[in-house]
């Protein structure tokens, strides 16, 4: 299993590397409970991509989704990929590095959009995991994550990484939350949320990798960030 998750960090990182060559107001949360409507001026569009990102000799296919709204396309493609052995599904979110044109509140909504139109073409029983890549490309996840960890661990606790503190802190996190909320209509939750090389970087480097929502006055001078993989699965009795 560990070398299962190992493998789809890899697959991750080299997913955002690869989009990166190829091209604040409310002091709320964004509201991540709110699923929307399918306008009739949005169009959902897929292109499969099978052979075009790497690790295609483990892979039967992969697809990439994206919403056109009034014929202007989204910078938000995530992809959906089915392996070649056990026909496990995974979903990469596949954030951009260079685009800061999409907000978290944006990508929950894109991405619940796409979801139906994803389930008609792969098997989520077979859903196995979403991987995000660098928590911090999410923008207002990565502050709302910084902000629940400064108020329940305190501020000398953000100097050095606890990775085992940081773990346990991300099994009950708003990543897990959202991610249950958005599932819900297929039965799927989380299973475990896997981190690596959890540090703490700078403010500056949040609002140079994203585009952030949130009221600049209360963003941590330290923000959480790691490669994040997240393991779903199906709930009992559905």
């Amino acid at each position: 299993m560990r070398i299962v998750f190992r493998i789809s960090f890899i697959f991750c990182f080299i997913i955002i590397l690869l989009s990166s060559c190829k091209e604040k107001k409310s002091p709320e949360k964004p509201q991540s409970k709110i699923l929307p409507e399918i306008v009739s001026d949005t169009i959902i569009r897929s292109k499969l991509i099978t052979d075009e990102i790497a690790g295609s000799a483990y892979r039967k296919r992969a697809k990439s989704y994206f919403l056109i709204v009034k014929s202007d396309t989204s910078d938000f493609r995530c992809i959906f990929a089915e392996a070649k052995e056990g026909g496990k599904v995974s979903l990469f979110l596949n954030l951009p590095y260079l685009k800061r044109t999409i907000t978290y509140r944006q990508i929950k909504q894109e991405l619940a959009m796409i979801l139906p139109t994803a389930s008609k073409d792969f098997n989520f029983d077979s859903l196995s995991s979403v991987s995000y890549g660098r928590l911090i490309l999410s923008g207002d996840l990565a502050v709302i994550m910084s902000q629940e960890y400064l108020e329940k661990f305190g501020k000398n606790t953000m100097d050095q990484p606890d990775r085992k503190k940081i773990y346990n802190f991300m099994q009950r996190s708003e990543l897990v939350q959202d991610l249950n909320f958005i599932f819900k209509p297929y039965s799927i939750s989380v299973d475990q949320v896997y981190c690596e090389k959890a540090f703490f970087t700078t403010k500056s480097e949040l609002y140079w990798a994203s585009k952030v929502e949130t009221d600049s006055t209360l963003v941590p001078d330290k923000i959480l960030d790691c490669m994040v993989v997240v393991s779903l699965k199906k709930r009992m009795g559905s």
